[in-house]
């Protein structure tokens, strides 16, 4: 094989995308030793060796509004990329998720004639189903982390590939038997523990932190045994957690903790969560933690998803499951008081908590039992080989011997 340097670019950009990126790029470089990666990405990319181009920060963001406000941020950025591509002329260009701008970039690099590894696909079967038209078209191979979406993309013409959800083989890597998280009912007036999990970004803490505080306010009042942590996400200013959290401390001081340690190892420490709709709903979900499902969004926003969603959910644990098995309170819906109602009939029945607890551990079986890190660098590895066997110096090379 060529011991030539091969440089693969990543596009991550969120926290959960760098966290995905960073295991397929750890596989990659036991594969292809001579890798070099680079992109756009996160700290846990960064950690792998992984070149970051340009800062992660100012990539997380989400919602009409908030991308319109800094379209030129992410002009430039594109404009800037799709010139590295073109000089760079990498192995592959690998999009994990993030489709608003990725999409665009895939379609750079397909008309540059760079192979593109899509990794964990938008939502077409939700809303914007001319997505999967595009990707099949401009996709070299897609890489889907719902059993379900491999049939949905087989119409296409890219090939598709089931390669396993991510947050099973984390879960696996952190607890060796997922299957054994059956839980009992809390015993609410000795200790009930909840999670708060306002989400990954600036406008979610904004806009869905309030709201749960005062649904954990509301809780505590009517459960004085309640213990609340706050999941904080490393990388976001701590003033965005502090006039929430203090509100909380002023009525009941030392009742309230934030941490940012991983997800699944704070939630797991708890008997219930409310949680914004996204990845970490699935998380919680796969911990056998009953949740309540929350989104609220600029009525912009949630006025366009509306008129596209297809589907009658939008969490994740319904959408595997295929049925309602946890609340969603939805934009007007997401009030202190809503919250609270649905969080506390979790507390009140047991028969509703344990039933709860058995439909999101089965959920753990709809994923199946594949490694994506390594499903993915291996995808990576093979388009790289091929693309390295039919470049020009490697025709010359045969002939010269």
């Amino acid at each position: 094989m060529n011991t030539n340097e091969v440089s693969v670019m990543f596009v991550a950009g969120d926290p959960s995308g760098d966290q995905h990126a960073a295991a397929v790029i750890r596989r990659l470089r036991d594969m292809l030793p001579q890798v070099r990666t680079l992109g756009i990405g996160g700290p846990s990319m960064k950690e792998e060796g992984f070149d970051q181009l340009m800062p992660f920060e100012p990539f997380n963001r989400m919602g009409f509004a908030e991308i319109v406000a800094h379209l030129p941020f992410f002009l430039n950025a594109k404009f800037r990329l799709v010139k590295e591509l073109s000089s760079r002329r990498p192995g592959a260009l690998v999009c994990v998720d993030y489709p608003g701008f990725n999409i665009p970039l895939m379609k750079a690099a397909h008309g540059l004639g760079i192979p593109v590894v899509w990794y964990i696909v938008p939502q077409v079967w939700a809303w914007k189903r001319k997505r999967a038209a595009v990707l099949g078209a401009n996709a070299t191979h897609i890489a889907v982390v719902f059993p379900f979406e491999e049939e949905y993309f087989r119409r296409y013409a890219s090939p598709v590939s089931f390669v396993g959800h991510p947050l099973v083989e984390l879960l696996d890597a952190i607890r060796p038997a997922p299957g054994a998280v059956l839980r009992r009912h809390p015993n609410s007036a000795a200790l009930v523990r909840l999670a708060l999990v306002p989400g990954s970004r600036r406008q979610e803490i904004v806009r869905m932190l309030p709201p749960m505080i005062d649904a954990a306010l509301v809780l505590k009042r009517r459960y004085p045994a309640l213990a609340v942590t706050v999941s904080t996400c490393r990388g976001l200013e701590s003033d965005l957690f502090a006039g929430s959290v203090a509100r909380f401390e002023a009525a009941f001081p030392g009742a309230l903790h934030t941490s940012d340690e991983p997800l699944f190892n704070l939630v797991s420490k708890c008997d219930c969560a409310i949680v914004t709709s996204g990845t970490a709903t699935l998380q919680t979900a796969l911990a056998g933690v009953p949740l309540v499902v929350a989104y609220r969004t600029s009525p912009l926003t949630f006025s366009l998803m509306k008129s596209m969603v297809r589907l009658p959910y939008i969490g994740l644990p319904n959408i595997v499951a295929g049925r309602p098995i946890v609340p969603e309170c939805i934009q007007n819906g997401v009030s202190g008081e809503r919250l609270a109602q649905e969080t506390a009939r979790f507390l009140e029945s047991k028969d509703l908590y344990e039933s709860t607890n058995r439909a999101l551990v089965a959920l753990r079986g709809k994923l199946g039992e594949k490694k994506p890190s390594q499903e993915v660098a291996a995808i990576i590895r093979d388009i790289v080989a091929v693309k390295e066997e039919n470049s020009p110096q490697r025709h010359r090379e045969h002939r010269e011997c």
